[in-house]
């Protein structure tokens, strides 16, 4: 039996955009620890597509974005739920929460209040 038989799938929301590669691969490593804490937390299969993507496909090339985004998006709709993760709403994981709560995904805003509003920013945070 494999470790994550019968485990739902949720789906982790972090920053990746960054203003530097530096600082996108510190958002990937948020997301890999994201993944693991929410898998432990919540006993599921928590999945981050920007915790491994941007080895592939480069954020700061448009088509790339778009194409990570989107595999993202179509990913999250197999989702059994979202986890919301960090202090700040990028415009990426805005896209995600708004189609979560569009198709009736529950979505959890972890360690932090739920806002009464979400402030969409690009601005990446430093710890």
């Amino acid at each position: 039996m494999m470790r994550h038989e019968g485990k739902d799938l949720v789906y982790v929301c972090s920053p990746l955009g960054a203003e530097t590669p530096d600082g996108i691969m510190k958002n990937m490593k948020k997301a890999r620890l994201y993944m693991g804490t929410i898998s432990e937390k919540y006993n599921c299969r928590a999945i981050a597509p920007h915790a491994i993507l941007p080895v592939f496909l480069d954020d700061r090339v448009p088509e790339e974005r778009a194409l990570g985004l989107k595999f993202g998006l179509d990913l999250l709709k197999i989702c059994k739920k979202v986890v919301v993760c960090g202090t700040v709403i990028s415009e990426g994981m805005q896209k995600e929460i708004e189609l979560a709560q569009k198709l009736g995904i529950p979505v959890i805003y972890n360690d932090m209040p739920k806002p009464s509003r979400i402030k969409i920013t690009i601005e990446i945070e430093g710890d």
